[in-house]
Formats: structure tokens, C-alpha cells, sequence
């Protein structure tokens, strides 16, 4: 304290900022490091319905080129979890009856990154119509109907249809002897009515799209429950065109 060598003025502002820039030069590198994730960690998370509930018994599959698959299933919480999962890109698939099968990439690069949250939705329902006429002027041969089963899973009670309207062979169609087949995506609204209709293919002639999507426009079905909730569920529908010898 007495060396009169010491220099005992004020530090510049000069100085004080120079510090002030060192300072933070060392320090946001190390929260950078800090907020990644340094090793491998267990992936989990929670699966969901549309609702907001848990859903119990989802099947997960996890992928990664490098390092192979890990499989899982999420608990009575809805919760699931992977271990030993690495930085890197990966494949999550999640399936449960009842519902639409989940498959999306995604990349683990923060710690926040190995907990997700994933929602399932409604699963697809399918019914194929076929319409059969007689090549020739005589009667119509019975019209025959095919409706693929339903996978339902324990939270969902899946539509009935109450009002099933019949697609008409177009005339002009059945004199030039031709056969076609219209491949439809239509959405069953909450009231059970369809709502939308769309027309999955534009190979198809437009008489066979017009007599197709008349007939399922006008189907009817009992609300598709999800949760003891009404929600809007998609049908995709065949209706065939046929013609018999």
C-alpha cells in the first residue's frame, strides 16, 4: 500500500469496457455448452389425443441411421421413455388402434429437446361401394356393398351410418360400356353429416366423380366420439363401377 510505484487513478472508461468485453467473451461460450445436451440421455415424453387426454398403450418406434431402433410404450400416464439416446436426427413413428399412425423426423441438439410431446389424431375410416349394371337393357344385377372393419381404439366410438344413399350408374356411361372406379376423402362432421368431399384422383370421368360424390354427400352417420366428445373424423371411400357380363 505505500509503494509509491503503484498507479492508484481511476480506472478509464476505456479500460472498464475492454473487462466488460473479455467478460462476456468467456462467459456466453459457456452457456452455450452449458445448453446443449453433452451425452446420450432418456428421450421421453407424453402421447395425447385431440382432447388433451393421455392415451395408455401407444406403440413407439425410434430411428436413427447410425444407431439403430428403440421401441417403446407409453404407460397408464400416457407417458413413454427411450434411454441411451444420443445427439443426432431421428424417426419417431407412435400407432395406437383407433387412431391415425404418427411417423415425423425430428433432431436432438438442447437438453429440452429429448422431452416431447406428441398429439394423435382420429384414425382414417374406409368403405368401398360398388355399383354393378348389366351390359345390356335387362335389370339391374343386385348392388353389393363392402365396408372394411373399424379399429377402435378404448377412447373412441367410432361413426355408424344411419342414411345410406346409393351412387347411380350414369346412363351414358353404361351405353358406351365403360367401367370406373372413384377413389373419395370426405370429412363426417360432429352432427354426423359429411361436411367436405374430395376427389382423390383426376383419372376418373366425370360423370362416374358427379354420381359418386351425390351419393356420399347425402350419407348420414352417428357422431364419431372421442372422449365422450363429438369430433370431426375422415372417411376415405371407393366407389367401383361395374358393369356385368
Amino acid at each position: 500500500m505505500l509503494d509509491p510505484r503503484l498507479d492508484r487513478s481511476a480506472v478509464s472508461r476505456r479500460a472498464f469496457a475492454l473487462a466488460g468485453a473479455c467478460f462476456l467473451a468467456v462467459t456466453i461460450p459457456i452457456a452455450a455448452v452449458r445448453g446443449a445436451q453433452s451425452g446420450p440421455a432418456t428421450l421421453s415424453g407424453a402421447i395425447y389425443d385431440a382432447t388433451g387426454a393421455v392415451l395408455p398403450a401407444a406403440e413407439i418406434t425410434l430411428e436413427n441411421a447410425n444407431q439403430g431402433v428403440w421401441t417403446a410404450s407409453s404407460n397408464a400416464a400416457g407417458r413413454f421413455e427411450v434411454p441411451g439416446v444420443a445427439a443426432g436426427k431421428y424417426v419417431i413413428a407412435v400407432s395406437l388402434p383407433g387412431f391415425r399412425a404418427l411417423r415425423q423426423e425430428f433432431e436432438l441438439t438442447a437438453a429440452r429437446d429429448w422431452d416431447r410431446a406428441i398429439t394423435l389424431q382420429v384414425g382414417d375410416l374406409r368403405e368401398t361401394v360398388t355399383v354393378r349394371e348389366s351390359r345390356t337393357a335387362a335389370g339391374a344385377s343386385p348392388v353389393a356393398q363392402s365396408a372394411s372393419p373399424v379399429r377402435v381404439g378404448g377412447n373412441i366410438r367410432a361413426p355408424r351410418k344411419i342414411v345410406d344413399v346409393r351412387p347411380v350408374f350414369p346412363p351414358a356411361m353404361r351405353a358406351a360400356g365403360r367401367e370406373g372406379v372413384v377413389p373419395i376423402e370426405a370429412t363426417i362432421g360432429v352432427d354426423g353429416s359429411v361436411s367436405s368431399v374430395r376427389v382423390l384422383s383426376a383419372q376418373v370421368h366425370p360423370d362416374f366423380v358427379l354420381a359418386a360424390v351425390d351419393a356420399v354427400r347425402q350419407w348420414r352417420f352417428t357422431p364419431t366420439l372421442l372422449n365422450g366428445a363429438p369430433v370431426d373424423v375422415v372417411i376415405t371411400v371407393s366407389v367401383r363401377f361395374d358393369l356385368a357380363n
